[in-house]
């Protein structure tokens, strides 16, 4: 039998080669399609490096695993004094009587001792104590203040005070107001508080101090450090780094303004009111030098448990500091809720819905089934020219929220397939950037009124930035804002609070804004409710949900075959498009 020829030409059909340049390229569009995406959701992973080990023939290896097993040695023993402090601190007891107790948990030296070890990459500093953000020594013999149940609802909060501390944004002061309100509290002190100074410019604080004081008393504040919102997504501190509790701006003027107020001999009752994640608790907090009341946090946005806000009315007494024995009780109130209008068009129960879910900034509002609403009312009130510098984006027409999201879609690489432009992406990159505070914003107020009424207040507006210095900050995009309106919708007084289950992650109250619960084109059922201060956004899917798909060019038309009979012979021949003689 004759020996088969070996194939001694590599060389394929052109059908597996154009096959194999296909796949090829399919899996670059794919690998560069995750890496957009990553970026896009700032979830980089950088691929740690396998450990190589240390070679057999190495002469000192036997040297290093020993040095390596004494680290591990220490680290252990250090971990086991750093838990027998914590566990000393929380009992009250010294941390000999610990170590006594303890005696019989001891680290053998010799077990394991450089077994199951190969390297010298795997080596671990040994991990930080946690980071406790109350800096309270347990020996400090200071009494901890009680905390006790307040009014059931907003109309006995208000027949109760004396003072009505109102707590304002200062980013957009106006639309914190409330006409209800203080209509209703008329005949009592109203005292505006205009919290978060530290994020605008001093330009805009100056002007809307003057602005507010041509009707009410207002003070500038910034509560203390260890109250102010965490970025998420920061790397964990190497070493315990303390939080001051006691440098709140403008506490002085506060307790100031407060023992104007107080007449009598009798106890001082202010409550504090305002709208959802104002900073209500926190400004408690900060009056008291003390951790009390929980507060709204951003890293709980992104946890299981969800972000916190204050669903009940809470009281607690605190005294002056400049008098003894005199006390004022506080009462931290929940956000503001307003009466759902019912007669009302679509379109500005839309514009309600959109402006009340940024006001209050609570949750995941980038997970918004449609973001699109929310990113509309945005680029609708911001400033052209401070958007286009913020993004890096080419020039758009003004008020028009499909080219500002085009360029934001180009900018971050957020394209489908054929060229078609993910708007949706772009609108969460931008709440994103909006629920984080890296999406700057102030406002001005309207006109143009002098600021000699806020020079007693010269040594806080020399603390803060200018609107030049903000604009050169790396992490922060400066946008200036139209100034929203005071709120006219009445506020329900005798509705009871009732304690709320915690939203998580990927969850939201059902009610949205000012809107009946009605459908969209799409179908997708999103719900739209009441202003409650649990509702603010509207039902969120899972991350990884797919959006409904935009519409497509039709396909090409397939070309026809059609058959003839050529003329002259009595054969059918296959001809394409159109008869052809031969």
């Amino acid at each position: 039998m004759p020996r088969i020829r070996k194939k001694t030409s590599k060389r394929g059909t052109t059908h597996q080669r154009e096959k194999l340049k296909h796949k090829v390229s399919q899996g670059r569009k794919k690998a560069k399609k995750q890496v957009r995406k990553a970026q896009a959701a700032g979830t980089t992973h950088k691929k740690s490096k396998k450990d190589p080990g240390i070679p057999n023939n190495f002469p000192y290896k036997d040297q290093i695993l020993a040095e390596v097993a004494e680290s591990r040695r220490q680290a252990a023993e250090e971990k086991q004094q750093r838990k027998a402090e914590k566990r000393a601190a929380l009992t009250g007891l010294d941390v000999e009587d610990v170590e006594d107790s303890q005696k019989n948990v001891n680290i053998d030296e010799n077990q394991n001792d450089g077994q199951g070890f190969d390297g010298i990459m795997s080596i671990r500093p040994a991990p930080p104590a946690p980071s406790i953000k109350k800096p309270v020594e347990p020996s400090t013999s200071e009494p901890a203040i009680p905390i006790t149940q307040g009014p059931a609802s907003l109309r006995e909060v208000l027949q109760k005070a004396d003072v009505l501390l109102h707590v304002v944004d200062a980013r957009d002061p106006a639309a914190g107001l409330s006409e209800a309100l203080f209509k209703e509290a008329r005949g009592k002190d109203i005292i505006l508080l205009v919290n978060k100074i530290d994020c605008v410019p001093r330009e805009s604080l100056a002007s809307w101090l003057s602005y507010l004081r041509l009707t009410y008393p207002a003070l500038p504040f910034r509560v203390a450090e260890a109250f102010l919102p965490s970025r998420p997504n920061l790397p964990p501190a190497s070493k315990k780094i303390p939080v001051k509790l006691d440098d709140a701006l403008g506490s002085d003027a506060v307790w100031q303004q407060l023992s104007k107020a107080k007449k009598s001999g009798e106890e001082l009752v202010v409550a504090l009111t305002g709208v959802t994640n104002s900073g209500k608790s926190a400004v408690i907090n900060s009056l008291a030098r003390a951790d009390l009341l929980p507060i709204y946090n951003l890293n709980s946005t992104i946890s299981t448990k969800g972000p916190h806000t204050t669903t009940t009315a809470s009281e607690l007494v605190l005294e002056f500091p400049d008098k003894k024995g005199v006390n004022v009780r506080l009462i931290d109130t929940p956000g503001l809720e307003y009466v759902r209008a019912e007669d009302v068009e679509e379109q500005e129960k839309e514009m309600a819905r959109a402006r009340d879910i940024l006001l209050r900034s609570r949750g995941r509002i980038d997970r918004l089934k449609d973001p699109l609403f929310a990113v509309e009312h945005i680029v609708s009130r911001a400033d052209t020219q401070d958007l286009m510098l913020a993004y890096s984006l080419p020039a758009f027409s003004k008020g028009d929220p499909t080219s500002f999201l085009a360029g934001m879609a180009r900018a971050s690489g957020l394209i489908k397939k054929r060229g078609v432009l993910d708007h949706a992406g772009a609108a969460r990159i931008v709440l994103r950037d909006w629920s984080i505070g890296k999406f700057a914003r102030y406002t001005m107020p309207p006109g143009s009124p002098t600021t000699s009424s806020s020079a007693n207040n010269e040594g806080i507006l020399a603390m803060l930035k200018s609107r030049k210095e903000l604009r050169k900050a790396e992490d922060v995009k400066l946008v200036r804002l139209q100034p929203g309106e005071a709120e006219k919708r009445e506020v329900l007084l005798d509705d009871v609070w009732v304690i709320d289950e915690e939203v998580g992650e990927n969850e939201v109250d059902e009610d949205a804004g000012n809107e009946e619960p009605t459908g969209d084109e799409d179908g997708d059922g999103a719900e739209q409710g009441s202003d409650s201060e649990n509702s603010e956004e509207e039902n969120v899917d899972d991350e990884d949900e797919e959006e409904v798909p935009e519409l497509l060019p039709p396909p090409k038309r397939k070309r026809t075959v059609s058959f003839a009979v050529v003329p002259g012979k009595g054969k059918r021949q296959r001809r394409f498009g159109k008869n052809v003689t031969q």
